[in-house]
């Protein structure tokens, strides 16, 4: 597998293009000449301030141009948040002086966020009180029709959007226009023109389209700079006063180099040039794309159609792997891409594809993969050929199931951590019997927890449950009919009643009475206390009769139940873990442990130890990540994702007095797992704040 140098910033590929894009040279050469030579006030009379005009007003003509707006104002903003404000202000302003009775405010239900929180600020603020009312979508992404019908004629105020940023989809407007004007000809409507920018030709006359803002920086412009369209009929309220500029309709000296950005953007989009593709090139990109993706993740599908979508979108979920593994390896494999939803296992999915009515885990795993007009077919060549990699490596850390999949040193051996939101579910491994048993499994981890089984043929000896939550519950007896393979009589938390006060050994330091126990390989898995379950995990028993248990999986069991069951140096792993703290100590259950030291690193001191030979680093990426690309440094390297963490804390005690440093790609995880080591006693471990991200970059190269 071919390695990707993280530290080449120009190794780079960015598919996050709805999110924002990278400056083309010509409109960044068109910024840089304005600010050093036409920086002048565009409101001065003087020839400096005319020169400027000058800029101003051809860049005003170029946007008519480009929207199809003869008549009517074309106002620059700064970007489209603050046109839909301008919008939303001039709709309610109108309604409260017209027809303050209004009923709804109504607005897509797959808006941007930027739309319906607008519409709740100053629908408030205002004092209309009006009731905010998400127009439904079907199960393509399209508006429903009827619902407009029946509803716009008591409405203040319609917005809707002419291609959805997370998935692409166009909305037909001709239709939205017959729906709305059919049934209210004077309603204010709004339509978010953003993701349509070079994507769609625009005749906003030929329309009845009473505002479209739009943003500089979503096709090849810098932030901070748009514009908006707005109808000669439609009501106008300017939301900015002091000063006069843009005619009295927007006050506030003008973003000169911004608007000259806008000029250089213009002039690509209205002349031949050999930067922006066709929408012929457009669409056979996503062809390859979308057969690249399909042959690296076999259980992938696209959550939109791509007939009514713009091409430069796919919004993709993979079954059974979570959109974080999939971001994670992808940045690794240098390609940077999106969630369909905040990446956050604390939101429940794309509010999109939810609207759309998919699937909940469609919704929780999709990705979004965007790219721009000026993308070129070397970049679209180097994704696929990344795309594959990044599959490879999901498929060699069994999170995707492939016809072979090689066994090689990433196998997990021991106790593994997996999580969702704030709860832990167990994996105790023994590699070499390749015997398993799952404790408290959440549903969301299901598909992965049957992917490493499969993956590498274990024997699942019990799936066990520590609690009466309902989830878990059910999620363990649905995984015991999957994966266990012979028909066993078990009690209700999962104990095989086989083992039920029966072992070839005993706790050695216990000082209660045990339950029997579970073989795993050669350690054993004890079950203390029948009313609130607690297991007790062994050191690999040979043919001890009496074998020491130090690691303890307490569920929500009190401390008493299991404090005598297990060693001193027990490691305690948390049913839930909402601090991210991911195993505690005895000590610290009893709130006796010494306070832990700072564990930062600026990156601006990292040239010191990249080239210390005696230092152990530690990257705590996940294995599908480590293998794809390596960490610049001169001392060995040790793999040890987040969830692998505990078992690395209970074998590796000799590292102890060695200087540590833990790495990611962020800085957020190897923050996490310093502060476990240092609190577990290894004092003289730091991580580095920022990650492999900030390193590679040019801005921190400079600190």
């Amino acid at each position: 597998m071919k390695p990707i140098d993280i530290q080449t910033n120009g190794n780079e590929l960015y598919l996050d293009c709805n999110a924002t894009t990278p400056v083309l040279p010509q409109i960044a050469k068109a910024v840089s000449h304005t600010m050093e030579t036409v920086f002048g006030n565009p409101s001065s009379s003087h020839i400096t301030g005319l020169k400027a005009r000058y800029i101003l007003d051809t860049t005003r003509q170029l946007a008519r141009k480009i929207v199809g707006l003869e008549r009517g104002r074309l106002i620059f903003t700064s970007g489209a948040t603050e046109g839909i404000q301008t919008a939303v202000v001039s709709a309610i302003s109108h309604a409260m002086k017209t027809r303050p009775s209004s009923k709804y405010l109504l607005y897509g239900a797959t808006e941007h966020k930027a739309v319906p929180q607008a519409l709740e600020h100053w629908n408030e603020l205002l004092g209309l009180h009006a009731e905010l009312k998400a127009i439904p979508v079907d199960r393509e992404g399209r508006l429903d029709l009827d619902f407009i019908e029946r509803h716009v004629s008591d409405a203040a105020m319609i917005c809707t959007m002419a291609v959805n940023n997370e998935t692409g989809v166009k909305q037909d407007i001709k239709a939205l226009e017959e729906a709305i004007r059919a049934n209210n000809a004077s309603i204010p409507w709004m339509v978010d023109c953003v993701q349509a920018l070079g994507k769609l030709p625009l005749t906003l006359d030929e329309t009845t389209i009473d505002y479209a803002p739009f943003s500089g920086h979503k096709l090849y412009g810098p932030k901070g700079i748009g514009f908006m369209a707005v109808r000669e009929q439609a009501p106008f309220t300017p939301l900015l006063i002091g000063g006069g500029q843009e005619s009295g309709q927007r006050s506030g000296t003008e973003n000169l180099p911004g608007i000259a950005a806008l000029n250089a953007l213009f002039e690509l989009l209205i002349t031949e040039n050999e930067v922006l593709q066709s929408d012929k090139r457009l669409r056979e990109y996503r062809r390859q794309l979308a057969e690249s993706l399909q042959m690296a993740f076999p259980t992938l599908v696209f959550n939109h159609n791509f007939e009514l979508s713009v091409p430069t979108t796919l919004n993709f979920s993979v079954r059974g792997v979570a959109s974080r593994d999939i971001m994670d390896v992808f940045d690794a494999c240098g390609i940077r891409v999106s969630g369909g939803s905040a990446c956050s296992s604390k939101v429940v999915g794309s509010f999109v594809l939810r609207a759309m009515g998919l699937d909940d885990w469609q919704s929780q795993a999709a990705i979004r993969m965007s790219f721009g007009p000026a993308t070129t077919q070397q970049d679209i060549d180097e994704a696929c050929y990344r795309i594959r990699q990044a599959g490879d490596a999901l498929k060699h850390s069994c999170l995707l199931i492939a016809d072979t999949n090689n066994d090689n040193d990433a196998a997990l051996d021991g106790v593994v951590q997996l999580k969702y939101d704030a709860h832990c579910c167990y994996l105790i491994i023994d590699k070499a019997a390749k015997e398993l048993v799952v404790i408290d499994p959440h549903p969301a981890l299901s598909a992965r927890i049957e992917n490493i089984v499969t993956c590498r043929d274990y024997k699942v000896k019990a799936v066990l449950s520590t609690g009466s939550d309902t989830d878990i519950t059910e999620a363990a007896e649905l995984l015991r009919g999957i994966l266990l393979r012979e028909s066993s009589n078990h009690d209700a938390i999962g104990w095989p009643q086989s083992n039920n006060r029966s072992c070839d050994a005993v706790p050695a330091d216990s000082e209660v009475d045990v339950e029997g126990c579970v073989a795993i390989g050669e350690r054993r898995l004890f079950r203390v206390n029948s009313e609130h379950p607690v297991f007790a995990l062994s050191e690999p028993a040979g043919l001890k009769s009496q074998v020491k248990t130090d690691v303890v999986f307490p569920g929500d069991a009190p401390l008493h139940n299991y404090e005598k069951a297990v060693s001193g140096d027990a490691l305690v792993c948390p049913k839930d873990d909402p601090e991210h703290r991911i195993v505690y100590s005895l000590c610290e259950t009893f709130g006796q442990c010494d306070p832990s030291e700072d564990v930062n690193i600026p990156i601006g001191e990292t040239d010191e130890f990249w080239y210390r030979d005696d230092l152990v680093v530690i990257d705590v990426r996940e294995r599908q990540e480590h293998v794809v690309s390596d960490i610049p440094c001169t001392a060995d390297v040790i793999n040890v994702p987040v969830t692998e963490v505990i078992q690395f804390i209970h074998d590796h005690q000799t590292l102890k007095e060695r200087d540590i440093i833990c790495v990611c790609r962020s800085g957020n995880r190897s923050a996490v797992v310093a502060n476990v080591l240092q609190r577990h006693g290894f004092k003289r471990t730091r991580h580095l704040m920022g990650g492999l991200a900030l390193l590679s970059s040019p801005a921190a190269k400079a600190v």
